[in-house]
């Protein structure tokens, strides 16, 4: 009979006639997804989601192409309809919703619908409007 050798020498004399191929470790393929998220919202429905800035997207729901709004927006509810006026006006000016902390000198978006309009002409090179 035999005498049956201990494992390691079992594995080593694998290795050493090509039976046993140890292999290094690979690291899994970390997907990211995109940069981030950017609001959208679509102002016949008052919502927003949040989608990729990459592409141009329709809203879900009534089909219309989403305004891209920017990573800070704040939504309002969807029955306050005022405040959805004053985003359409906003949007359609060029201004878009980024974060301040880059621009701290830059003047606050106005609170109410009325004070848009006069928010607007004193803000033509506002750092939050979009070139056009």
């Amino acid at each position: 009979m035999s005498k049956v050798l201990p494992k390691h020498d079992r594995m080593e004399l694998r290795k050493a006639i090509g039976n046993r191929v140890i292999l290094p470790p690979q690291a899994r393929p970390y997907f990211r997804g995109p940069a981030y998220l950017i609001a959208h919202a679509c102002f016949a429905c008052q919502k927003s989601w949040k989608r990729t800035g990459e592409t141009e997207h329709a809203c879900p729901e009534c089909g219309r192409p989403l305004a891209l709004m920017g990573r800070s927006l704040q939504v309002p509810k969807k029955r306050d309809d005022e405040q959805w006026e004053k985003l359409r006006k906003l949007w359609e000016a060029g201004f878009r919703f980024w974060s301040y902390r880059s621009f701290p000198e830059a003047e606050p978006y106005p609170d109410s619908l009325r004070e848009v309009d006069a928010w607007i002409k004193r803000n033509p090179k506002h750092r939050m409007r979009a070139e056009s």
